[in-house]
């Protein structure tokens, strides 16, 4: 998708790239793979972008955050618009242990199953010195959960978003974001469900729009360790 318009660039909207995370959006199975219970209509064109972001990433050697839904059998975490429906068997959907739970393969680094217990107990999962899970239990991903100490415990201070949807969760991690006086940058093409009005109303707000190219030539500005070899 074009970009409606020019991004806000200035001194305090500008993406610092030795101080930047991805951060990766419920590209969990059930959501983000074609035989999955709830699969999104246009995977097929923004699963690869999805993993070539995240790509860009792992050779920046800079953290990659999987954030992850998990709906408890019994329904006690599920959102009250969509726990009725999951109460009635309508949206069963995400279940810890379950395939659909899982990351989607090409996402995960190491093939590691998520281990729900620890997610739900509200640890963050290691999949690689760079690469980690936290579960979040609403549409932020900073909404009860650990993400904000992650970042500012590692001087990250800058993040781009992919993964699903656009109208809900992605939205809602870049406001969260926006709030916590986070450097925030999108990719479009990486993202599924987007549209031109909610795109303006992020540059509004200073997010930096870029297609995967813009992304590589940012983060080649930093030399991090996986980038040294």
């Amino acid at each position: 998708m074009e970009t409606p318009y020019e991004n806000l660039v200035t001194p305090y909207t500008t993406i610092n790239a030795d101080r930047c995370a991805l951060l990766v959006i419920d590209t969990q199975n059930d959501w983000g793979d074609p035989q999955g219970s709830f699969p999104l209509p246009d995977l097929a064109e923004v699963m690869p972008d999805i993993v070539d972001a995240i790509e860009i990433f792992r050779a920046a050697g800079l953290p990659v955050v999987h954030v992850v839904r998990l709906y408890k059998e019994d329904a006690s975490n599920v959102d009250p618009c969509r726990k009725w429906q999951f109460e009635q068997g309508e949206l069963r959907t995400v279940i810890p242990g379950t395939w659909g739970s899982q990351l989607v393969a090409s996402t995960n680094p190491t093939g590691a199953e998520l281990d729900a217990e620890a997610l739900l107990a509200g640890d963050v999962q290691e999949l690689t010195p760079t690469e980690f899970v936290i579960y979040k239990p609403r549409f932020s991903a900073f909404h009860a959960t650990p993400l904000d100490d992650f970042l500012s415990a590692r001087g990250i201070d800058s993040l781009v978003i992919v993964g699903i949807t656009f109208p809900n969760c992605i939205l809602a991690a870049q406001l969260s974001a926006t709030d916590r006086d986070y450097r925030v940058g999108l990719v479009p093409s990486a993202c599924t469900q987007v549209n031109d009005e909610g795109l303006r109303a992020m540059q509004n707000k200073g997010v930096q729009l870029m297609n995967l190219e813009e992304l590589r030539q940012l983060l080649a500005r930093f030399q991090g360790p996986a980038s040294k070899g």
